[in-house]
């Protein structure tokens, strides 16, 4: 460290004071030309503008340093732009002087040491210290104080200078204050700061009482008593001149407090729903919320349908419901408990040596739920199918979405029940990588639209043609569409695949409609399109941006997905229809829909599942009801088409019930628009030179 001195202002001091023109006080006791050590003193400073580690020694001139007693007045500003804690010495040049109040505190106590830091008292007011202005002193402005026997500091109040502080509690003030309520706090005892370290340690001690798994039974009293504590007691204590610092250990205890709240909010939140309002029966968040393994079998039942079901019922009668439920699931389940899931699913644990004898509970259960059930004035055929987790090394929280998983296997293939089985997580990891290859493959073309041929049965035209989305994958070569659009409908893909087969079909349609301006293009929308208003935007863009007719497009929605959706799918199936684009029941008989609800939705075209039409020509039941569904249609203004036509019987057997339109293998199978836009060309060849 460098030393500079400062001659100018002092040296002029000096130079007044040896010329006899700066005139002192008689009460000072200062004779002229005599050194006053102890009695004036002199500030020595350090300069770090440089950084504090290259800090530049400011001291008094040599020539007037001799006439008083060197300090120092250094001290740290915080980021409150005050000061804390002030320092009794400081090394100045490679040499320590005493700070200015410590200097003051000396000569009325000889108790100060100088070797610490201390906490300033700020119980001392600085408006107990009287104040003048220095400059109408000097000048004999006003009344002059009688200074005789007082400490006089002499200092700046600008704020350009830097010489103004927050003083605690009491507001700003300049910094010549600080040094007087620095030398009272020594005068006064002095303080000591007992640091961050002993509230701290209290504050771990309750936090590691609470979240240790071993909560006292009044913890919750303890913490707050100890907080009350924390913050009351520096008041007394800091009034017998002992200082705490409290801000770590505050924020350890008021974070113990939260996270423990936490856990028993958490706790409390686990507990909640224990009990299904509607059914009566404990619901499965025991299960959820337990990691332990359990050694019994886990079974789960899946009610096929169930919500769709519970949407047509008024909300009075989702209990009556729930009751026969219950009421027949109890019967194989016996003793055991009977657990309530979500969207009807049911789940109990059973002995491992039951579950031998329990495949026939299974099956008759089946049985039993295969009878209508009544609700309402409405009677319900429902599935049930189960499934079995028997996996007893895993907890059971891991173990319900498996039990699960293997009802809902067991009911994509008809069969009563299925175990779990590990080895089907490949084909749980497929379907989630073509979830991430499927944008990829809109892009680059490897999904792609087929369109089959649909056919007027009295004439036999083609007049139309349904659109279909078809992946080839570049590794596993083609994929079934239910399989890749039931992932696209369960991870929000659907609303861009459907966009991309909408675009394609609305081009290629317009193509076909420069040789027959009748022809139609159908396009099938899933349920999870009917939630939201995007669908119009979707259609209204894709038909502007191909100059497609709205009355040439048809969009197939299934009766269930229409009353999946409810009152907000039925506003929109009738929006679009105010457009002009038509709409067509798709798959009608594999639901439950009601005479009601098929008319409430406004469709043009009624679309017969294909099992109907498959064993109509062995089966005279299959004919009653064909015949009988085809005259509901016409009644209530629909067209009929009829799909699965796989023979030339079939075909005619319609043609004579009065079905319109046909559609199927017998007709023609999926393939490329250039196929069909070859049969749509010949055929008004055809018809040209007929």
């Amino acid at each position: 460290m460098t030393t500079r001195e400062t001659d100018r202002p002092l040296q002029r001091f000096i130079d007044e004071r040896a010329s006899g023109q700066l005139r002192y006080p008689q009460n000072l006791h200062h004779a002229p030309g005599h050194d006053q050590p102890g009695r004036i003193f002199l500030s020595a400073s350090a300069d770090y503008r440089g950084g504090e580690a290259k800090g530049e020694a400011v001291m008094p001139a040599a020539s007037i340093a001799r006439h008083g007693t060197i300090v120092t007045n250094l001290r740290r500003i915080n980021y409150w732009n005050g000061v804390a804690d002030i320092a009794y010495n400081h090394e100045v040049g490679g040499k320590t002087y005493p700070a200015i109040w410590s200097a003051l505190a000396k000569n009325y106590s000889k108790r100060v040491r100088l070797d610490l830091n201390f906490p300033v008292d700020y119980s001392y007011q600085s408006s107990s210290f009287a104040y003048f202005s220095a400059a109408k002193f000097l000048q004999k402005e006003g009344h002059r104080p009688d200074l005789a026997g007082k400490t006089v500091l002499v200092g700046h109040r600008s704020s350009v200078f830097g010489g103004i502080l927050n003083i605690l509690g009491q507001g700003r003030s300049a910094d010549v204050f600080l040094p007087a309520i620095g030398a009272e706090t020594l005068i006064g005892g002095g303080t000591k700061s007992l640091g961050w370290l002993p509230a701290w340690l209290l504050a771990l001690t309750v936090a590691y009482a609470g979240l240790s798994g071993r909560q006292p039974k009044f913890w919750g009293l303890l913490s707050a008593a100890t907080l009350m504590l924390m913050l009351l007691l520096p008041v007394p204590m800091q009034n017998s001149g002992i200082f705490i610092i409290l801000a770590p250990g505050l924020i350890l205890l008021v974070s113990a407090m939260v996270a423990v709240a936490w856990q028993r909010f958490g706790a409390r939140k686990q507990n909640q729903g224990a009990i299904n309002p509607v059914s009566g029966l404990p619901t499965v968040n025991a299960i959820l919320h337990r990691d332990q393994v359990d050694p019994q079998v886990l079974v789960s039942a899946r009610i096929s349908r169930f919500t769709e079901i519970v949407s047509t019922l008024p909300p009075d009668n989702e209990r009556d419901l729930l009751e026969h439920v219950v009421s027949r699931m109890s019967l194989g389940v016996g003793s055991l408990q009977l657990l309530h899931g979500d969207d009807g699913n049911f789940f109990w644990l059973m002995p491992m040596e039951q579950l031998a004898s329990s495949v026939d509970q299974f099956k008759a259960l089946q049985l039993i739920f295969r009878n209508p059930i009544a609700v309402a004035d409405k009677s319900f055929t429902v599935d049930i199918n189960f499934g079995v987790d028997q996996e007893t090394d895993r907890p059971l929280s891991h173990r319900l979405s498996s039990a699960l998983a293997a009802a809902r296997s067991a009911a994509d293939q008809g069969t009563c029940w299925k175990i779990h089985d590990p080895a089907a997580n490949g084909a749980q990891q497929w379907a989630l990588s073509l979830l991430g290859e499927l944008d990829r493959a809109i892009d680059n073309g490897h999904i792609w639209v087929a369109y089959q041929p649909k056919m007027e049965l009295a004439t036999q035209a083609i007049v139309g043609a349904e659109a279909l989305a078809r992946w080839t994958h570049v590794t596993r070569g083609p994929i079934g569409p239910d399989e890749f659009i039931q992932v696209a409908e369960r991870h929000g893909r659907i609303e861009k695949l459907t966009a991309f087969v909408l675009n394609d079909a609305t081009r290629v349609g317009a193509q076909a409609l420069r040789s027959d301006p009748t022809f139609s293009i159908s396009v099938n929308i899933s349920s999870v399109l009917l939630a939201s208003r995007n669908i119009i935007d979707m259609v209204r863009q894709a038909l502007s941006a191909n100059g497609f007719p709205a009355q040439n497009l048809i969009l197939e929605v299934t009766e269930t997905a229409a009353m999946a959706e409810g009152r907000v799918a039925i506003a929109l199936l009738e929006e679009l229809r105010d457009m002009g684009v038509s709409l067509s029941i798709d798959d009608y008989g594999t639901g439950m829909s009601t005479l009601e609800y098929i008319r409430s939705i406004p469709a043009t075209e009624l679309k017969i599942d294909k099992q109907f039409s498959m064993a109509l020509h062995s089966s005279v039941e299959d004919q009653a009801v064909m015949q009988s569904t085809i005259e509901l249609a016409h009644a209530l203004g629909m067209k009929v088409v009829a799909e699965g036509i796989e023979t030339a019987e079939t075909q005619y057997l319609l043609n004579q019930m009065g079905c319109e339109i046909g559609q199927g293998y017998h007709i023609c199978r999926p393939t490329d628009w250039e196929t069909v836009l070859t049969m749509i060309t010949r055929q008004q060849r055809l018809v040209a030179h007929g």
